[in-house]
């Protein structure tokens, strides 16, 4: 290396600025060990490679490890962790702990976040002089490499940066994820079952996608009263009995109406009548008998009892959900899977929400469930709506281009079902009156033959619905027949009874 080059790196050593913040982590380590609850504003954002000292990262690590297992910690609690830590240790545990307690004075909980992310920004620009050190000293390059070469490991390392990943991070052999598969393998086997994943409570679902799998990202995605949102409930509802808790978000109802319609499954009655206890009389709406009424109540026990946690808050990021989360996972009852319904009704970042591109904000959308999904490892199912467009062909199943506002959404899932019922799009084509609507210039002879066909489809079609799977990872595609049960607006597998058990 030349002289020249070598007085050009000294100059620039000399006047770029330290990239770290002793006072600021110290503070964020200082208000965690005070304050437990201040880890979930920042756990998404903040991880132990982003202090610029490898004690003080290892320091919120082991807090972090700990408040996730539901312990309250605090100085004296962590004493014995710190101490028989290796690096802790090496810097010495009680200096460590008396630096972040005297030194950074615990930040009021509304500026925690920025706190946080002057860490990681500042972590990011060490990465990049890093990087930038490594090419001008060659240390990027091969005897074989060419400019190209070069060139497209460093955009690979960029936009690990970017999505706030360390670039640089080993990737794991093929004898490592051999090892794991197989780990895997013996855990099913020794089970007995052929599910890879959560039981989801419905068994040809099962059959055709092996359960959900933890850490993916499950698309239901359906036109509005096609019953997405019954479908989704379904699953919540058997899931969580058969597997443990979940969380279920809901934009759109509260959660007092999801539970109804839980509750008139299970005693098979009309929605309307668990909600008002009223049922349609020869000429007005009557109470229900006494009977009916305890038949109601005793199915609303039995759901007092599904470990199910409903968040009805509107408009909310997948951030917000996020939070409540990993809350839920630290909790003795842990969490085995989430429900979003529906994406469409998510919020994006304020900076994209400030272009106005609705592609880019359901793209950034899709993208922080699929990685929600993965930190927390559970599966993550993620209502769409579909575009019009399928109404307007002469068979309406939906197609993965139906999916609403981005194409990011096909990317990100592992799984794509579509929710589809022949009655449902028949009854739109329905006139305000009830009947077929006659086409311009038709003939009479002409528009009754086409009545009674349609008429006859619409009774094939009554009661029964369509799981069709447009994406299936690592499975098998193809069309699931289920039984609708209209007034308590509930999917039963075929393979069950018509009105038997909702769960």
């Amino acid at each position: 290396m030349s002289a020249d080059l070598h007085g050009l790196q000294d100059l620039c050593t000399t006047y770029l600025r330290p990239l770290e913040s002793i006072q600021a982590e110290n503070a964020v380590l200082s208000s965690i060990l005070l304050r437990n609850p201040d880890f979930d504003a920042i756990a998404e954002i903040l991880r132990p490679e982003h202090f610029s000292a490898l004690h003080r990262g290892e320091m919120y690590r082991l807090i972090g490890n700990a408040i996730q297992a539901g312990r309250r910690v605090d100085p004296v609690t962590m004493r014995e962790a710190f101490s028989s830590n290796e690096a802790l240790a090496a810097y010495g545990a009680q200096k460590a702990v008396l630096e972040a307690m005297n030194n950074g004075i615990p930040c009021p909980h509304a500026l925690l976040r920025s706190y946080a992310n002057e860490i990681v920004d500042l972590a990011m620009r060490r990465s990049l002089r890093s990087m930038a050190r490594k090419v001008l000293n060659a240390e990027n390059e091969t005897e074989d490499d060419n400019a190209s070469a070069i060139i497209s490991r460093l955009q690979e390392q960029l936009q690990g940066l970017s999505a706030g990943v360390d670039g640089t991070r080993q990737a794991k052999t093929a004898s490592q994820a051999s090892h794991e598969v197989i780990g895997d393998l013996e855990v099913s086997w020794k089970a007995g079952t052929f599910l890879s994943g959560l039981d989801c409570g419905y068994a040809e679902l099962n059959k055709r996608l092996r359960g959900l799998r933890p850490g993916g990202m499950y698309v239901l995605a359906g036109r509005p009263a096609m019953g997405k949102s019954s479908l989704a409930l379904g699953i919540a509802v058997r899931m969580a009995l058969q597997e443990g808790r979940g969380l279920y978000w809901s934009g759109e109802m509260d959660s007092k109406e999801l539970m109804a319609r839980a509750i008139s499954a299970k005693c098979g009655l009309p929605l309307q009548t668990v909600l008002t206890g009223m049922i349609e009389g020869d000429n007005q709406p009557e109470k229900v008998s006494r009977h009916t009424l305890e038949r109601i109540i005793s199915a609303g026990m039995a759901a007092r009892k599904i470990p199910l946690v409903i968040d009805d808050r509107e408009g909310l990021s997948v951030q917000q959900i996020a939070i409540r989360a990993r809350r839920m996972a630290r909790e003795p009852d842990g969490l085995k899977f989430v429900v979003i319904d529906y994406i469409g009704l998510l919020r994006g970042s304020d900076a994209v929400r400030r272009s106005g591109n609705r592609v880019a904000e359901v793209t950034e959308i899709s993208g922080e469930i699929a990685r929600m999904a993965r930190e927390l490892k559970v599966p993550v199912i993620a209502l769409s709506q579909l575009n019009r467009q399928s109404e307007n062909r002469e068979d309406r199943r939906p197609g993965m281009a139906d999916i609403r506002d981005s194409g990011a959404i096909e990317q990100d899932a592992r799984c794509i079902l579509a929710v589809y019922r022949e009655e449902a799009a028949l009854r739109l084509r329905l006139g305000h009156d009830g009947q077929v609507v006659r086409n311009l210039n038709e003939g009479e002879q002409a528009y009754q033959k086409r009545a009674v066909e349609f008429e006859a489809a619409l009774e094939r079609s009554q009661g029964k619905g369509e799981v069709l799977i447009l994406k299936n990872r690592g499975g098998t595609g193809g069309v699931i027949d289920m039984w609708f049960d209209g007034p308590a607006t509930w999917f039963r597998d075929f393979s069950e009874d018509e009105k038997g058990l909702a769960w």
